[in-house]
């Protein structure tokens, strides 16, 4: 009777103050992510309905991020106020282990461990196939919004374009400054524009540019021997051309234009189908192969690892409050960031070799794992037998 009051008290303790911090964490993320796109969200014409979509979209991707320092900043501050309040001792004295003490939190951990499993294998790649529609959808409203200085951006298929300069301060903002443009004319015939300036000057069906002080390089096609003929030059004052927007593409398409993230759309049945496709077809003969497929595995490793590091972050934050013995916000808040910081900064260098496939991808998924793991299996087992 008294351990089921015991573990009810220490799951009150525990439920608010974790909802408030997990809350709070996850504000201060959604805050940083819109300052750090506030130019290009607001200063492009983006509608309101469609900058709270991505928010919201980007708010579902950081969620297994977030739960890990949640539960890490939450045990080390319910575990410090026991101890700080000498109920800890108290409980010990009653012939409780800390250890007996922290399985209620431990199973809440492990279920919610398996939610994020399966949130991040069914909700998470729904939300990045709908950012990714959602964003060429706006990359046809309005095409201005992947045009980067100095990079050639392929605007629509087969045509490619590159602005040195985007007047950003004048009052109509797609006003473009040394253009240079190659597409593909009639019969696939190559042709470059080099403009002074221009107006990109988007609609319904099309997209017009409109390219002032120019020269216009074409290949004609000769008719009887069907083949390029000649190379015409043709200088221009103006020049407008209308660009027919391409209809909606599908699924399979969306991903293979967003191609450098394609794996993030994908769960894990069919993470597996396509690795196994790519073994069976001898995918690693390339280096760009290579980097394909351990994207591929990294991505299905991944599945597995934050989960797993939610109950390491657990572990690690329930024995350390005990032994600091210092509730509230602040000392709690530095610990917390100061593991989290370390294992994120583990997690990126060794995501970032497995990119470039320099190291295995299982290995790069879980090295911060297993560096943490046994470090929480000591620090509990430490605190457990009162040898600290």
């Amino acid at each position: 009777m008294i351990i089921k009051k015991l573990d009810l008290y220490i799951i009150r303790l525990f439920i608010i103050p974790f909802l408030i911090i997990y809350s709070l964490i996850f504000i201060i993320f959604m805050i940083q992510f819109f300052w750090s796109q506030i130019d290009e969200l607001t200063d492009k014409h983006i509608s309101v309905p469609i900058i709270l979509k991505f928010i919201l979209y980007f708010g579902m991707s950081i969620l297994p991020l977030i739960t890990p320092i949640a539960l890490l900043l939450t045990s080390i501050i319910i575990f410090g106020n026991l101890s700080e309040s000498q109920e800890l001792i108290a409980i010990k004295s009653s012939g409780i282990s800390l250890f007996r003490v922290m399985i209620p939190i431990l199973w809440i951990t492990f279920f919610l461990s398996i939610v994020l499993y399966l949130f991040s294998d069914f909700v998470i790649p729904k939300a990045k196939m709908k950012a990714k529609k959602l964003g060429y959808r706006i990359s046809l409203t309005c095409p201005f919004l992947k045009l980067k200085e100095g990079n050639f951006v392929n605007l629509l298929p087969n045509f490619f374009i590159k602005i040195e300069k985007i007047d950003r301060k004048s009052e109509n903002k797609n006003y473009l400054r040394e253009i240079s443009i190659f597409f593909y004319g009639k019969n696939l015939l190559f042709n470059t524009i080099f403009s002074k300036k221009g107006i990109l000057i988007p609609n319904d069906e099309f997209i017009q540019l409109k390219l002032m002080n120019g020269i216009l390089y074409s290949e004609n096609f000769n008719e009887f021997k069907k083949e390029q003929s000649s190379y015409q030059i043709i200088e221009f004052d103006t020049l407008i051309k209308n660009l027919k927007k391409p209809s909606e593409p599908s699924e399979s398409k969306i991903i293979n234009l967003y191609d450098y993230d394609f794996y993030q759309t994908l769960n894990t049945k069919n993470l597996i189908k396509k690795i196994k496709f790519l073994k069976e077809k001898n995918y690693k003969n390339t280096y760009k192969n290579k980097i394909y497929l351990s994207k591929l595995q990294l991505e299905f490793q991944k599945k597995f690892t934050f989960p797993i590091t939610c109950i390491i972050m657990f572990l690690t934050g329930a024995p350390l409050g005990a032994i600091i013995r210092k509730g509230g916000i602040g000392y709690s808040t530095m610990i917390a960031l100061i593991i989290f910081i370390i294992y994120y900064t583990l997690l990126t260098i060794t995501q970032n070799k497995v990119e470039k496939a320099e190291i295995c991808p299982w290995i790069g998924a879980w090295i911060p794992n297993f560096v943490f793991f046994p470090i929480s299996i000591w620090i509990t087992y430490k605190t457990v037998m009162d040898d600290f």
